[in-house]
């Protein structure tokens, strides 16, 4: 087994039932691998029975596929306002309008949460 094969099984043997995955691999700066997992119970029987993840999970993957500058260019987007938000907030932290600015940007930026950055080390 090389060494691919084997980071693909220890992705799989990591990933939790009743769940849907979106995996994203950097090959280098300019591209990546994309690997989706349904690990749910098979038992939608017709169209109207589709779980809501496996539509949406479909759906980014449609987009990926068939209109990457649309995602890439949104994705850039919310780097950029996040980092332009955190910047404001950072640089009036201290202001008395400190409490004004957190107001009108937590709202945002609590949506970073759903990007959860783990560090592993160097080896697994």
């Amino acid at each position: 087994m090389n060494s691919e094969d084997l980071e693909r099984e220890m992705e799989r043997a990591s990933l939790l039932k009743n769940r849907f995955y979106l995996i994203l691999n950097n090959t280098d700066s300019d591209s990546f691998n994309m690997t989706a997992y349904d690990t749910t119970e098979p038992d939608v029987v017709n169209v109207e029975d589709v779980p809501a993840g496996m539509v949406i999970l479909n759906g980014m993957i449609e987009m990926l596929e068939n209109d990457f500058e649309r995602v890439w260019d949104a994705g850039m987007a919310r780097i950029t306002f996040v980092n332009l938000a955190q910047s404001f907030r950072a640089e009036f932290e201290d202001d008395e309008d400190a409490d004004n600015l957190r107001e009108m940007t937590d709202k945002v930026i609590e949506r970073e949460d759903n990007i959860v950055k783990v560090n592993f080390g160097e080896k697994q």
